[in-house]
């Protein structure tokens, strides 16, 4: 297993950057969106609390909130500091906006992280020194015929066979894992979803996840590490992992982050703080 860096360091650079890892730990946290999300205010930055005030709807408000809270204080936890420590910046490739993934400044330099929410969970990847992508999706039920319209757009012609051939009962679910596998692909490789998912095949749901090829083929596209991460019944969730060959995913339970206590003199005064142990 590749070792975690020592608590408040950098992870350093990987040897031969053409050459990939054999491995990469994953650290992944989740939780429900939090019921007080203003409370929490006070770990957030002037760019960030300026996103809270144009959410219009509290769900909203409270998933963004939610994520990162607890990507700053997952990443503290690993760093040995505290979660007021943490420092993002977020930049849309696309209009330059203060949206899309955060990248972490500062103290944590080269760690790397995603966020990802759906229906009641919200959930954190962190790696150390590579790129990676996170996506968690809900299961919707499915009764009517064929399969779901939305994954038209989402499986290539070997993709919708494999998904085929299972029984009708087990292919809503085959699509969601094809679904969260390809997002989490496109999410670590920077392209989002402005690239189509039938732009590469992965293998079968009923396989190890790994992408099998680009379309058309192209040797100067990454080939990231994909694993499946067991977020309950109703969700599926999947990690992109590049420059390694295979990912390592610590799922750290949601049991273990509920220690929530306020901390005096050192961090701002009545803001409560969560604190979470790694396993």
């Amino acid at each position: 297993m590749t070792p975690t860096p020592a608590p408040g360091t950098t992870p350093a650079p990987a040897p031969g950057a053409d050459a990939p890892q054999l491995a990469a730990e994953c650290h992944i946290w989740s939780l429900p969106p939090l019921t007080q999300p203003s409370s929490w205010f006070g770990l957030l930055d002037s760019t960030e609390l300026k996103r809270c005030s144009s959410f219009a709807h509290e769900r909203d408000l409270a998933r963004f909130v939610t994520g990162r809270m607890l990507a700053k204080t997952a990443l503290a936890s690993l760093l040995g500091t505290g979660p007021e420590s943490i420092r993002f910046h977020t930049r849309c490739p696309d209009c330059g906006g203060p949206h899309g993934k955060p990248h972490v400044v500062g103290l944590g330099a080269g760690w790397e992280l995603s966020i990802s929410h759906s229906g009641d969970v919200v959930a954190v990847a962190i790696a150390a020194g590579r790129p990676l992508g996170l996506d968690v999706e809900r299961l919707e039920p499915w009764q009517g015929p064929g399969l779901p319209p939305e994954y038209e757009l989402v499986l290539t012609p070997a993709e919708r066979a494999a998904v085929e051939a299972l029984p009708p009962e087990r292919r809503a679910r085959a699509c969601l894992a094809y679904w969260t596998r390809k997002e989490a692909v496109l999410k670590a490789t920077g392209e989002g979803l402005n690239k189509p998912m039938t732009d590469f095949t992965l293998s079968g749901p009923d396989e190890p996840p790994a992408l099998v090829s680009w379309h058309p083929p192209d040797p100067g596209r990454p080939v990231p590490a994909l694993a499946d991460i067991p977020l309950g019944e109703d969700y599926h969730g999947a990690v992109a992992v590049l420059g390694v060959r295979s990912v390592l995913p610590t799922v750290h339970r949601s049991t273990e982050l509920l220690h929530v206590r306020p901390q005096r003199n050192k961090l701002r005064p009545n803001t409560n703080y969560l604190y979470l142990p790694v396993s």
